[in-house]
């Protein structure tokens, strides 16, 4: 078997076989320093610094102290025990090299200057493993409080070299309060004089009383819990010799003199003052960022941790957090710091309390904020009573804004006077002077529009003076009206009722109950006016726009039929109302007369549609609630105009034209009712039955009717578009008498014109003849008509104009008709168309199978009933036609070719002997 050498040694250790590698050494007596040293390399780089407990025993068997001590300062393991077995292998080995130098500088008092740089460089490694070993102690405490992104090894390897003061800024900013106190309390000697500085850093939104904060006793600061993690300190931490050992470190030294420069510190323990400064620094920086809240959370703290003298600036904050979460500052959108609050008049202040506040929550408001205010600023004033003696009391402060609210919010003020009323405990008691809340109750209820419901409720609520006349004021007023004019608000008002005492007060209240009467009743008809109204000096014209407004909200409008009022009592006691604010001509409406306010009410009543209560109260006998027949066919003609012009329809079966017929019927028929009557039955026959159109071919209105200037067109419009109307010509001309026309000839005779053209046009001859006919007997019905006057010229301009149209028709072929009608437009033409005429006339006549006779003598046979004509008509005409035949054959001749006729050898015209020959009547 050969013999072992040193290379089999190395063979062994490179090839890993450390075990037969130290037999081969122990048996070569070769240092076996080499094979620990290889073998904890080799698994401190497989394991990745994951270290056994052998593996750290293996390592104290390594004689080189320097090298082991290297080693247990660089490996970082994430066994916290494994670190520890570490700490403790190179403290110890460290400590027996630098024990004697530490004796020796114990004996020499600390004469540094004696030793060695050497043994400086081995102190300085003694003062690393001290520090290394107390920071793992804090170290493994920490650890479960913080996040889990690095491995215990690198997160302990990088505490243990970090500066204390910066770790624990890092702790406060990152809030993490357990690692922070765990500083203070097992490193306190280090970061203590700057714990202030530090506990600055953290956030202004994290909870105070989760860190461990300043405490204050009497005058002084508490002294922290402090627990070091060795009772004694070591030579090497002595401040001579640590200064010392470590110059030979500058990037240490440069670093601790920039953080000394950025980090202010403060004797420990120092007084209160500077405690409690600390704790309003710091509220007052949270407060610039928005977090008045958690600034006064703050100082709230401050006070359970003892500290002293802040409690006016806790009141403060605290007044500040109410007027932020009042909602003052959403509504103003600005963010209000300490700093403004302070600046904020006490009233806007108070405005900002109540910012929020509504009818449910305003008496736990006043209670809870507004009254607790004014105690503060009534403290304040008595504090400094040079800087406010021209301020106003302290409770104008709440007065004023009763004032400015009431105009918007009276039901608000009426809960606070229901809150103040004299029956209350004061203490209770929201307005506690009786005086000023009867100036509050008069200056509000006069100067706004409040509903009476809350003007009654706040006189409800007014005191009453004992013996007012004894307490008497000089120049005293007791009558608002006179206050009223000089004073343009609420507020101004309330100033110049300052004037006035319990007397003058007394007196106004007992007005205010009288006008408080009569508004109640104007509210019962939706017509409240203001409490100022009755006040003011008012017109007969005020007066009675308030009457009609009170009559017609009572009765709704014509749309809505007088839903308010639907009971005839009702109406009955609308009446009496009226008549009691009447008074006798002291009352509201006493510049009234009783007929105006019976007008105004009749008026209501007959446009609600109340007919047979309007009926009632017009016949019955009571003079002093009844009308004269002339006013009353006045205002039922209104009301029917009302309902007619209103209408939608124009049936006077249904709806608003219904309503205007039965209104016609309250009063007996006159001749203006009936007139109106005979309106709407035209109308009802125009729209509903004919259906007639306007232009855009809309059906018509029934307004459209009663404007209508020239009513004949809808006749003409009814004629033109209602095929075979003609046929119902008594029909037609009865429409033509209710829409006004009764009696008036010229009207009938274009009427009768208009159905004979129609006639025409349809073809119908021998109806149009008949209608022809019977507008030639209408326009020589009047025998007292003066021919010669434009009127009677009109009717015969109608008559023979529509005859020589149907005379001319060729094919009519009824001969003896046409001739018939032509003799009739003759006798009714102006002179300059008497020749169109007669030759139309020898036209026709000439196509009869006999022309040997005069046609007009041959006309008496063939006319329709000429037996019983009168003498003077045609049958008159046809007989003196016999007679003169031959005079009148020579005079048809002669004209024959002529445009007019022409006078013969005497000098008569040809028309004058034509008139002589038929007797006159022609002409």
């Amino acid at each position: 078997m050969e013999q072992a050498t040193p290379k089999d040694f190395l063979d062994h250790l490179n090839q890993g076989h450390y075990q037969a590698a130290l037999d081969l050494g122990n048996e070569l007596q070769l240092d076996t320093d080499i094979v620990y040293k290889a073998q904890w390399k080799a698994r401190r780089q497989q394991r990745e610094f994951a270290l056994l407990r052998q593996d750290v025993i293996d390592l104290q068997l390594i004689k080189d102290d320097a090298w082991v001590i290297s080693e247990c300062l660089e490996t970082l393991a994430d066994d916290p025990d494994v670190q520890l077995q570490l700490l403790d292998l190179g403290k110890a080995r460290v400590e027996e090299r630098t024990e004697v130098v530490a004796q020796q500088l114990i004996h020499d008092n600390m004469a540094i200057h004696t030793v060695s740089e050497n043994e400086k460089q081995w102190l300085r490694t003694r003062l690393y493993f001290l520090q290394y070993q107390d920071r793992f102690y804090t170290f493994r405490k920490i650890w479960p409080s913080l996040a889990k992104d690095k491995s215990f090894g690198e997160a302990y390897g990088q505490f243990r070299d970090a500066n204390l003061i910066a770790q624990a800024i890092e702790f406060a900013r990152l809030g993490q309060h357990k690692a922070l106190d765990a500083l203070f309390m097992h490193h306190g000697s280090d970061i203590l004089p700057q714990r202030l500085f530090i506990l600055s850093q953290i956030s202004e939104t994290a909870d105070p009383s989760s860190f461990d904060l300043p405490h204050a006793s009497m005058d002084h600061e508490d002294r922290w819990l402090e627990e070091a993690w060795r009772q004694h300190k070591d030579i090497v931490e002595m401040p001579i010799i640590r200064t010392e050992i470590e110059k030979f470190v500058p990037e240490h030294t440069a670093y601790l003199a920039s953080l000394q420069q950025s980090v202010s510190s403060v004797e420990y323990p120092t007084s209160a003052k500077v405690i409690a400064q600390w704790y309003l620094d710091r509220a007052y920086a949270t407060d610039r960022i928005g977090l008045s809240s958690q600034a006064l959370e703050l100082l709230r703290y401050a006070q359970v941790m003892g500290v002293t003298g802040i409690e006016d600036h806790v009141a403060k904050f605290e007044w500040l957090c109410k007027f932020i979460y009042s909602g003052a500052v959403n509504v103003s959108d600005r963010l209000i710091t300490f700093q403004e609050f302070e600046t904020l008049a006490p009233y806007e202040v108070l405005e900002g309390l109540l910012i929020q506040t509504n009818p449910s929550m305003i008496v736990e408001d006043m209670h809870r904020q507004v009254l607790p205010w004014l105690e503060v600023c009534r403290k304040r004033m008595l504090q400094a009573p040079e800087e406010n003696e021209d301020e106003e009391r302290v409770e104008f402060l709440l007065y004023r804004w009763l004032l400015d609210v009431s105009a918007q919010h009276m039901d608000w003020c009426c809960v606070v006077f229901e809150h103040s009323k004299p029956t209350m405990g004061v203490d209770e008691r929201i307005v506690k002077d009786d005086l000023d809340l009867s100036r509050l109750a008069l200056a509000t209820l006069y100067s706004n529009e409040g509903s009476i419901e809350y003007s009654v409720r706040t006189f409800e609520c007014l005191p009453i003076f004992e013996n007012p006349e004894q307490n008497r004021m000089d120049n005293e007023t007791d009558d608002m009206a006179q206050l009223l004019p000089v004073t343009g608000t609420a507020l101004g008002l309330f100033t110049a009722l300052q004037s006035v005492g319990p007397f003058g007060l007394t007196k106004m209240m007992d007005t205010l109950q009288l006008h408080l009467g009569s508004a109640e009743v104007l509210a019962r008809y939706h017509a409240s006016v203001p409490l100022r109204w009755f006040l003011e000096e008012q017109t007969s014209a005020s007066q009675r726009q308030l009457c009609i407004r009170m009559a017609s909200q009572a009765a709704g409008g014509v749309e809505s039929g007088g839903v308010q009022f639907d009971n005839d009592d009702d109406w009955r006691d609308l009446l009496d109302d009226m008549l009691r604010l009447y008074d006798g001509g002291q009352g509201i409406f006493g510049l009234l007369s009783t007929k105006e306010i019976l007008e105004i009410f009749f008026s209501s009543l007959l446009r609600c549609g109340r007919f047979r209560l309007a009926k009632e109260f017009m016949t019955r006998p009571d003079r002093d609630r009844s009308l004269d027949i002339e006013t009353a066919e006045r205002l039922v003609l209104d009301a029917e105009h009302e309902f007619f012009d209103n209408a939608t329809s124009g049936n006077m079966h249904a709806g608003s034209m219904k309503q205007a017929m039965e209104c016609l019927k309250v009063l007996p028929p006159t001749q203006a009712i009936k007139r109106d009557m005979h309106l709407i039955e035209a109308t009802h026959m125009l729209i509903s039955e004919y259906q007639i159109r306007d232009k855009s071919g809309m059906v018509l209105m029934p307004i459209q009717i009663r404007q209508c200037k020239e009513k004949l067109d809808l006749i003409s419009k009814l004629i033109n578009t209602r095929r075979g109307i003609y046929r119902q010509h008594e029909t037609v001309l009865e429409l033509t008498r209710k829409l006004g026309f009764e009696n008036d000839p010229l009207v009938e005779v274009r009427t009768l014109a208009m159905l004979a053209s129609a006639a025409l046009v349809d073809e119908d001859y021998d109806t149009s003849y008949n209608l022809c006919r019977m507008a030639v007997d209408k326009a020589q019905s009047d025998s007292t008509v003066d021919q010669t006057s434009a009127s009677a010229r009109e009717i015969n301009q109608a008559v023979w104009q529509i005859c020589f149209n149907l005379g001319k028709i060729d094919v009519y072929q009824d001969l003896d008709r046409r001739l018939d009608i032509l003799a009739m437009a003759l006798v009714l033409s102006p002179v300059e168309y008497v020749s169109d005429i007669l030759n139309v006339w020898r036209k026709v006549d000439a196509q009869r199978p006999d022309t040997s006779q005069f046609g007009l003598a041959q006309l008496a046979d063939l006319r329709h009933g000429s037996q019983n004509q009168n003498t003077s008509g045609w049958q008159g005409l046809l007989e003196s036609a016999k007679k003169h035949q031959w005079l009148l054959g020579d005079l048809l001749s002669a004209v024959d070719g002529a445009s007019s006729p022409s006078p013969d050898r005497t000098g008569r015209r040809k028309r004058d002997q034509l008139r002589e020959m038929v007797g006159g009547w022609l002409f």
